[in-house]
C-alpha cells in the first residue's frame, strides 16, 4: 500500500469496488459501485483485501 493517505484510501476504494462488482456479477457499470455511499464499504473491503493478499505472499515466501 502506498504511504499516502489518500493514495491508500483511493487504491482500497478501486479494490473494493471492484471486488463488489464481480459479486453482482458485472451487472452495470463499475462507475456506479463508487458512489457515496458505497465508499465505507468499499474502502473497509478493500483493505481487507488487500490485507490478506499481502498476508497470503508473506506467508508463501517465509514458508517456501
Amino acid at each position: 500500500m502506498s504511504k499516502e493517505p489518500f493514495a491508500a484510501k483511493l487504491t482500497s476504494l478501486w479494490i473494493g469496488g471492484f471486488f463488489f462488482w464481480i459479486i453482482k456479477g458485472f451487472r452495470g457499470k463499475l462507475i456506479e459501485q463508487f458512489e457515496k455511499e458505497y465508499e465505507s464499504r468499499n474502502v473497509w473491503t478493500g483493505f481487507f483485501i488487500t490485507l490478506i493478499s499481502v498476508s497470503l505472499i508473506v506467508y508463501f515466501l517465509v514458508i517456501y
